[in-house]
């Protein structure tokens, strides 16, 4: 696991918001906990590893909405959650 498993989950979750199939966004919840159990392990940011998670989550759940967007937010938010934890390990 690591960032091939990350980036595999953005682009899993963001063509099963885009394309409405919940189990495509399951699959990218499954590739994300590995990660986000390691990162719950943090001292400094204990409760970090949960927020992708759950953003991912609620993002299979609105799924199948008429209106797409708030899958999308779920998405948008694994996406800037990924931004920050590359800023972190570039930095």
């Amino acid at each position: 696991m690591g960032w091939p498993s990350l980036i595999a989950a953005l682009l899993l979750s963001a063509s099963g918001a885009w394309l409405g199939k919940p189990a495509l966004v399951w699959a990218s919840v499954v590739l994300i906990v590995p990660v986000a159990l390691y990162l719950s392990g943090s001292p400094a940011y204990p409760f970090v590893g949960i927020i992708p998670v759950l953003a991912l989550v609620a993002s299979a759940l609105t799924c199948r909405m008429v209106r797409k967007w708030p899958s999308f937010v779920g998405v948008g938010i694994f996406a800037l959650f990924l931004a920050g934890l590359a800023y972190l390990v570039i930095e």
